[in-house]
C-alpha cells in the first residue's frame, strides 16, 4: 500500500518547468555573454578599419604622419573595446603609401587586471596616394 502512495507523489509534475528552467539558466547566461563578446569584437574590427581608413585619408591630404595619428585616434576614440598602439607608413613609390594601424583589442568579461594580457591585437591596412606634393 505505501508503495502505491509513493509512486503517486513521483507523478506529481507540478514545478518540473521550473526546475528545468534553473537547470537551463547558467548555459542562457553563457549565451548571452558569448554574444556580447562577438558584437564588441565585430565593433572593435568595424572601428579599426574606419580609423585606418580616414588616416589614410589625412594622410594623403596633408602627407604628415602626425595629422594620421590624431584622426586614427579621434576615430577610435575612448573606447574600453579598442585601444591605440601605432601607425606605422610604408612608401610604396610614385607618391603611393601604405598605413598599417595596429590596436589592442580586450576581451569584454575579463578583469581588469588580466585585460592587459588577454587582448588581442589588431592589424588594419590601408594604400592610398598622396594627394599633396612636398614643397
Amino acid at each position: 500500500m505505501r508503495n502505491r502512495e509513493s509512486n503517486k507523489c513521483y507523478k506529481n509534475e507540478k514545478g518540473s518547468v521550473s526546475i528545468e528552467f534553473l537547470g537551463i539558466l547558467p548555459f542562457y547566461f553563457m549565451f548571452f555573454l558569448l554574444l556580447w563578446q562577438v558584437v564588441a569584437s565585430g565593433y572593435a574590427v568595424f572601428t579599426a578599419k574606419t580609423a585606418v581608413n580616414n588616416a589614410a585619408k589625412t594622410y594623403a591630404a596633408t602627407n604628415i604622419l602626425t595629422e594620421a595619428e590624431k584622426s586614427a585616434k579621434e576615430t577610435l576614440g575612448n573606447s574600453n573595446v579598442i585601444s591605440y598602439k601605432g601607425l606605422v607608413p610604408t612608401d610604396l613609390g610614385q607618391g603611393k603609401f601604405k598605413l598599417v594601424l595596429y590596436t589592442d583589442h580586450s576581451l569584454t568579461f575579463i578583469p581588469k587586471q588580466w585585460r592587459e594580457k588577454a587582448s588581442l591585437e589588431l592589424k588594419q591596412e590601408a594604400i592610398g596616394k598622396v594627394l599633396v606634393s612636398e614643397p
